[in-house]
């Protein structure tokens, strides 16, 4: 077990964790408590991953650190949506595959499909103290799903320069590359990690 800080993600999505887990090498890493899933009412990335990161704050030890995860897919022909409300794009109780499909409809017969992953981390300390970081990946949005890895809209996203969907990579190859990786690696270098 390590003997670096903890950290407690304000997260209930278990890929998530999966996802940041390893890119916090040195830490103690742990997910939020069962049914940890406050409500999202900021219209910003940088609010909900506050909100997240405040809601969980005072249920851990204050040597714990609470770390807060919000992305977002903006796709430039749709005006940045889904956005902050990508998470319920097709509705309050939509899975990974509704939310696809709904984006799918909305892109029918649109020509340009660039679109940018966008991640804010929030850690917030016992001591009051909060840092920030964020991280982006561009690409463009496929015609139709591509694999079976990763989640959200994974199957759908082709980062600039691959022909594959990050639902085609493995988790290394697109923690390389991918907005919630960038912005994890710049927070564990403001952390000290590494």
């Amino acid at each position: 077990m390590s003997s670096g800080p903890r950290i407690v993600l304000a997260t209930g999505n278990l890929h998530k964790v999966a996802e940041l887990e390893p890119l916090l090498e040195g830490a103690q890493v742990s997910g939020a408590p069962p049914g940890f899933d406050p409500e999202e009412t900021g219209v910003t990335l940088l609010q909900n991953a506050w909100i997240k990161a405040a809601a969980l704050r005072g249920e851990v030890d204050d040597d714990a650190l609470v770390l807060a995860d919000d992305s977002g897919l903006v796709v430039h022909a749709l005006g940045g949506r889904p956005g902050v409300f990508s998470a319920r794009y097709a509705g309050p109780d939509a899975t990974f595959a509704d939310n696809c499909r709904r984006l799918l409809e909305e892109l029918e017969g649109v020509e340009d499909r660039s679109a940018a992953f966008v991640c804010v981390l929030v850690a917030l300390g016992g001591d009051g103290r909060m840092l920030v970081s964020t991280g982006s990946c561009s690409g463009t949005i496929a015609p139709a799903m591509r694999g079976a890895g990763g989640f959200g809209y994974d199957p759908l996203f082709l980062p600039e320069g691959d022909e594959r969907s990050m639902a085609q990579m493995t988790q290394g190859e697109k923690a390389a590359i991918s907005h919630r990786g960038r912005a994890t690696r710049r927070m564990a270098a403001l952390l000290g990690l590494g």
